[in-house]
């Protein structure tokens, strides 16, 4: 079998990548190891910034909407950010990821389900991947695979890629009062609690930047009693989440990674589906200038990635000095000097660095 362009993986960084080549005419083929619906766990959380990045609307699988939220330092001084714009859209990944495939396959994409790939030849014109399906031939291969990504496994590209942990379950027995979307930092070391309302149900969740991870089941059962009473926590799971993506380089070829395979999560909050996104649509382009121009993919992709990787640093630096001095932290998050311009920020979809700007650029204008 061969094709242009082979997109390993069909979460949001490899639909974002598939659907952009889909468009451009490219013959691309999408593959995933299972069918779609599948299960995937993620607190769910489309940032302003995320779903601007999406080639479509995400309407309709937005479950809640909301413009407000909670935090605390473990669980103490609790503080309420609102405002009147939305900060951040509440999806239920399963739901949402099923929608970015649909919306790839329309788009022209051809979705394939592979069980294994058993390696990967990269030549000068062209990558082999043997599967279980069969040899597959392309002239550029994405890989957009995950945290733990076959793709950059057998390639041995990226081999310093970091890890964060996180662990969730779902609360069906709602509280009598909406608790809203709210952010524990602290509870745990090195990262926060978090609660994220759903249409039917709360997402409730611990995440911690550092690895090898020591949280239990029994800590988010705890965590979701003292936040939430009533029944503890079903569905939990545990996962890692692909970080230290400020240090990925593709160098030089035809094999292209995206999203957690490149280690591209926000290690201060924890959030991935932006740079997924971005990254993916990032990678299509890349391969598109080269199939039209003949230029060096990687390199290309690889300047293009320069502003995610400046963010990513900044939030490395954010996050090792938040987390180690939290008390400290968490003073100047909720100070009027923050607070204020954060909320705006997030309302308009800006990046951690354009939200520290904005915060500097809006007091200097008061003075």
């Amino acid at each position: 079998m061969k094709t242009d362009v082979v997109v390993v993986g069909a979460g949001p960084a490899g639909c974002a990548a598939a659907h952009d080549l889909a468009l451009q005419g490219i013959r691309v083929r999408l593959l995933d190891r299972v069918e779609f619906p599948r299960k995937k766990v993620c607190a769910g959380g489309l940032t302003v910034k995320a779903r601007r990045a999406l080639p479509y609307s995400a309407e309709p699988v937005v479950q809640r909407t909301v413009s407000s939220l909670a935090v605390s330092c473990r669980m103490r001084r609790q503080r309420f950010f609102t405002g009147k714009d939305p900060i951040c859209h509440m999806v239920d990944r399963s739901a949402f990821d099923f929608f970015c495939l649909q919306k790839t396959v329309a788009a022209g994409a051809v979705f394939k389900i592979v069980n294994r790939i058993e390696s990967i030849v990269e030549t000068r014109g062209i990558v082999t991947m043997n599967t279980d399906f069969g040899p597959i031939r392309c002239r550029y291969l994405i890989g957009a695979d995950g945290v733990h990504s076959r793709v950059r496994l057998l390639t041995g590209r990226f081999k310093a890629i970091r890890f964060g942990f996180g662990i969730e379950g779902i609360v069906k027995d709602l509280p009598d009062n909406d608790p809203g979307m709210g952010f524990d930092f602290d509870k745990v070391c090195g990262g926060y609690g978090w609660v994220f309302p759903k249409k039917d149900h709360i997402n409730v969740g611990l995440y911690t930047q550092r690895w090898p991870a020591r949280i239990r089941r029994q800590d988010l059962a705890d965590y979701a009693s003292r936040r939430l009473g009533g029944a503890p926590p079903e569905q939990v799971s545990g996962y890692r989440l692909g970080m230290g993506g400020w240090r990925y380089w593709p160098g030089r070829g035809r094999v292209l990674l995206a999203g957690d395979a490149a280690g591209l999560v926000d290690p201060l909050l924890g959030e991935g589906l932006y740079h997924a996104i971005v990254s993916g649509r990032k990678a299509a382009r890349a391969v598109t200038d080269a199939m039209d121009t003949g230029c060096d993919a990687c390199r290309s992709y690889g300047f293009a990635l320069a502003p995610i990787q400046r963010e990513l640093l900044f939030a490395r630096f954010a996050a090792a000095v938040f987390y180690r001095l939290p008390d400290m932290g968490y003073s100047l998050l909720t100070s009027p000097a923050a607070r204020i311009p954060l909320m705006g920020g997030f309302a308009r979809g800006m990046t951690l660095l354009d939200l520290v700007l904005n915060g500097v650029r809006f007091w200097i204008g008061r003075i």
